[in-house]
């Protein structure tokens, strides 16, 4: 892809596609290999969420931030400028806490019927993007949208904000530095197929994961666009823990 039709393909990409790619690599890796296949999940949803939270640390490190709970939050990815999901806050002190009420993801998960893989991917995802950013800190999760609690539950463990203007300082930073932190989906969803294809490599061998991302990536295709797959297959091929 030149640089011009990356960024006019990447438009197409949002949450829709990263959730449902995710979903259909652990459908046909529990197809493919049964048992064996989901535990090759999980393992590889750890490794995605450690290796996103490393790059968030990174450019903290570049920074002169601390890896802090803090500056975790203000160091994200991914932002939904479409507002398909929702959130809300609980508290900010004396532990900032938020719940999640709608989600994009979830609501993928549903209609492509993949609730199951979904739930593999919220019980490990947070906690290792947490980690992947310093091994240090730690993250609360009470409920889960996916396993069908009212809402996602957070309790940011060490960050304690004085009052909402100290929260609304911190999400200023998070704006300012929205450029260089914020990565778009077709980034998010070629990564997603990248560590879950790695991941499978090393557990289920050569045969088993060429059979899962291919049966996958059809599939991927069919519902969203071979011109899509084409896209998330030319990304895959660069190095995530570069910044």
């Amino acid at each position: 892809m030149t640089a011009m039709n990356r960024e006019d393909i990447a438009r197409d990409f949002y949450i829709e596609d990263h959730a449902l790619l995710y979903g259909l690599l652990g459908k046909y890796a529990e197809k493919t290999c049964g048992e064996a296949g989901l535990e090759a999940l999980e393992k590889a949803t750890v490794l995605y969420g450690r290796e996103r939270g490393l790059r968030m640390a990174m450019r903290a490190q570049r920074n002169g931030d601390e890896l802090s709970p803090r500056n975790y939050l203000i160091y994200g990815e991914w932002s939904d400028d479409r507002g398909l999901c929702s959130s809300r806050l609980v508290s900010v002190t004396p532990q900032y806490k938020t719940e999640s009420t709608a989600c994009e993801w979830c609501h993928t998960w549903e209609k492509y019927g993949l609730m199951r893989y979904g739930r593999v991917y919220c019980t490990y995802i947070d906690r290792n993007l947490v980690k992947g950013f310093n091994p240090e800190n730690e993250l609360g999760i009470d409920g889960s949208l996916s396993k069908g609690d009212p809402c996602c539950g957070f309790h940011w463990i060490g960050v304690d904000y004085k009052d909402e203007a100290e929260l609304e300082a911190d999400m200023k930073k998070k704006a300012e530095l929205s450029d260089s932190n914020i990565k778009d989906f077709l980034y998010h969803t070629a990564h997603v197929y990248s560590a879950l294809r790695r991941t499978f490599l090393v557990e289920l061998g050569l045969s088993d994961a060429a059979s899962i991302c291919g049966a996958a990536m059809r599939e991927y295709a069919e519902r969203l666009g071979s011109h899509k797959a084409a896209a998330i297959l030319a990304e895959a091929d660069q190095d995530f823990l570069s910044i």
